[in-house]
């Protein structure tokens, strides 16, 4: 008797060690599922979001052409070598590389900027693409909506932001210094980059929004990398280029890349002002000598 008990007590302690080997299998295996899951996740997260601010400006996934080509299955069509290389180096590339070369025809005369991303960050880019591509999915961004409902004085003071009668809160240019808009301001806007006045027939509402948050355009991403439009800001503007999109229907969409032009009001402007700058000087030059002269006729007068 004293022998089954001792076995019986073994066998307990043996079954009770067993279970608990069996947990902590259980619980190793769900904790490394768990972990592999959260690290799919955050490359997904990592890649929506680098693609959100850096790439969707120009590119969709699934959605069409932009700016730049619709990027679905294109990680079935190049390595992720020529991807890396080109993504990093567009221009460098395309002048060595046929195709793309062709891109750069293609979409011209909008150029693609070098876009300094890690190893890190291109694996996510390159990830979320090609799993969209795989499941026959389009890329929707998660931020792309305003702060708020617009309401009518936003026009209004959307018009004053561009125009610069506001200043902007964190201290960036007036969009009037590079655009123009038709009919906006007694001179006009400026040339180096291009007229909106279409800008909300150019680009779905998403994609202008994206643009207003993070623009990606080389030379606005330089002037607003530090200098962000506030959330306010960005809902007046969208209004106000939504009203001109209402206002000219059938305005010209224009490239991106637009190459400067001689505004005719500019030009009259310069004309005129050289005008009177010249019969200004002329006035005062015979006037250099008045009193001189006028000495001496009193002189020749005594």
């Amino acid at each position: 008797m004293k022998n089954t008990a001792i076995h019986d007590r073994h066998a307990h302690e043996a079954l009770s060690r067993v279970r608990s080997l069996g947990q902590i299998f259980t619980a190793t295996i769900v904790l490394i599922f768990l972990l592999v899951l959260a690290g799919g996740t955050n490359g997904q997260d990592e890649g929506q979001k680098l693609f959100e601010s850096r790439c969707y400006s120009c590119h969709n996934i699934g959605g069409g052409d932009k700016q730049g080509p619709d990027l679905k299955g294109v990680t079935d069509r190049q390595s992720q070598e020529w991807l890396a290389e080109f993504i990093r180096g567009p221009q460098a590339m395309s002048r060595k590389d046929p195709v793309a070369a062709e891109l750069f025809k293609k979409y011209a005369p909008t150029i693609m900027p070098d876009q300094a991303l890690s190893d890190q960050e291109l694996q996510a880019v390159i990830a979320l693409i090609k799993d969209l591509s795989a499941r026959n999915e389009n890329f929707v961004p998660a931020g792309a909506k305003l702060a708020r409902e617009i309401v009518p004085g936003d026009v209004d003071a959307g018009r004053l932001l561009f125009l610069g009668g506001t200043e902007l809160a964190n201290g960036g240019a007036a969009c009037n210094s590079c655009h123009s808009v038709k009919g906006v301001g007694s001179l006009g806007g400026g040339t180096l980059g291009p007229d909106l006045t279409a800008v909300n027939i150019k680009y779905r509402d998403p994609e202008l929004i994206l643009a207003l948050q993070n623009p990606n355009f080389p030379t606005m991403k330089s002037l607003f990398e530090n200098r962000k439009l506030t959330d306010e800001e960005i809902v007046q503007l969208f209004a106000f280029f939504q009203n001109s999109k209402l206002n000219n229907p059938t305005a010209d969409v224009v490239p991106t890349a637009a190459a400067a032009k001689i505004e005719p009001k500019f030009l009259m402007l310069g004309f005129a002002v050289a005008i009177v700058a010249v019969a200004g000087l002329n006035f005062m030059w015979r006037k250099r000598n008045r009193g001189v002269r006028q000495e001496l006729v009193r002189r020749t007068k005594i």
